[in-house]
């Protein structure tokens, strides 16, 4: 297994230890906040099912030569199953190909998405998320009108990341808008700033083509945001969200270009500035057990570089969710509670 992928593992155990170890009871958490702002639901199983348009497209600019190369994975939607309980959520998400707009591979060739999502809060208001995203198939377009150029069957994304943030407003519900786990039963809002952290690489595994002067990009970012959110109780089972957050950041990237006259590959390293803006807005229905909802999110990435080459991903995506809250089984939440014995003896 390649190192990075050894150490993002372990990190992401150390993580999830200290985050089990620090967890706070069902009963500690109501004694933080106001609970006619806050209902919690911990102790129930959450399953959530959500169909969502959350693909990402690739802009790799040559600035010096003014071109541009645009990727699009040929998929146009994904499928997502989520899971909670008491200190767990667990998200896996893959693109069926019974989805209209995911089965043209003949023209377009296949694309293969798979996301793993593992999120968790260290105290009520400090939350962690990690993530793993692995792109394999996509194609190149015409920038100005996305007509299909050629694909690129082999061409990869992988995305190692993480985000931690910190909730202001011990009133405000994160988890309302984001797993369900909670409702917010009054309007409110909160500051939340944030630090992202991701490495990502992009390898497009093509022979030598006139069509793509890059071969490789590894890329670091760490990027900061202070975001601002707003759960609007419009009665007491409808909702609605809103969110802004714009942020900056820094990114130090490994790039490989393609020589079209030899079999050579020419190094350069470049470092700069990440300017980026993630927004959010939810509507849906929250009751007592049964939830669902639509969501809009947008997110622009721009890299202004040292070098020549500028490395964009941005995305509009659209999301359905489904959800159901079931009662505890007591075989279950017996598992859980040994799980947690085990872990509050860890000397962390």
């Amino acid at each position: 297994m390649d190192f990075r992928k050894l150490v993002f593992i372990g990190y992401c155990i150390f993580l999830s230890t200290f985050a089990f170890s620090q967890n706070d009871s069902i009963q500690e958490v109501t004694q933080k906040y106001d609970t006619l702002y806050r209902v919690n639901y911990a102790n129930k199983m959450i399953c959530k099912l959500n169909i969502d348009s959350d693909i990402n497209n690739l802009y790799i600019r040559n600035v010096k030569e003014k071109s541009e190369n645009k990727f699009i994975p040929n998929e146009i939607f994904k499928l997502r199953f989520s899971f909670d309980y008491r200190f767990l959520g667990l998200t896996v998400s893959f693109s069926p190909s019974f989805f209209p707009g995911n089965n043209d591979n003949a023209i377009k060739g296949n694309t293969l998405i798979l996301d793993l999502g593992f999120k968790f809060f260290y105290s009520d208001r400090l939350r962690q998320e990690i993530i793993y995203k692995n792109v394999q198939g996509y194609y190149l377009v015409d920038p100005d009108n996305d007509a299909l150029i050629e694909a690129f069957a082999q061409m990869k994304v992988n995305t190692y990341g993480g985000k931690t943030f910190f909730i202001v407003n011990r009133n405000f519900s994160y988890r309302a808008y984001e797993s369900q786990t909670e409702r917010q039963m009054k309007s409110v809002g909160s500051f939340i700033p944030s630090i992202y952290y991701a490495y990502n690489t992009l390898e497009t595994n093509a022979d030598n083509s006139s069509k793509l002067f890059i071969d490789k990009i590894y890329s670091y970012d760490v990027i900061v945001q202070a975001g601002y959110m707003y759960n609007l109780v419009l009665d007491k089972k409808w909702f609605a969200t809103a969110g802004l957050h714009p942020g900056i950041g820094y990114n130090h990237s490994k790039n490989f270009y393609l020589n079209n006259q030899s079999s050579q590959e020419l190094e350069k390293n470049s470092q700069g500035v990440n300017i980026n803006i993630d927004a959010n807005l939810a509507l849906g229905f929250n009751n007592s057990n049964f939830f669902s909802g639509f969501k809009a999110n947008y997110r622009n990435f721009n890299y202004i570089n040292e070098l020549n080459t500028e490395f964009i991903s941005s995305r509009i995506g659209f999301d359905f969710f489904i959800g159901y809250r079931f009662k505890e089984s007591k075989p279950i939440k017996k598992v859980f509670q040994k799980i947690e014995k085990q872990l509050d003896r860890l000397p962390i």
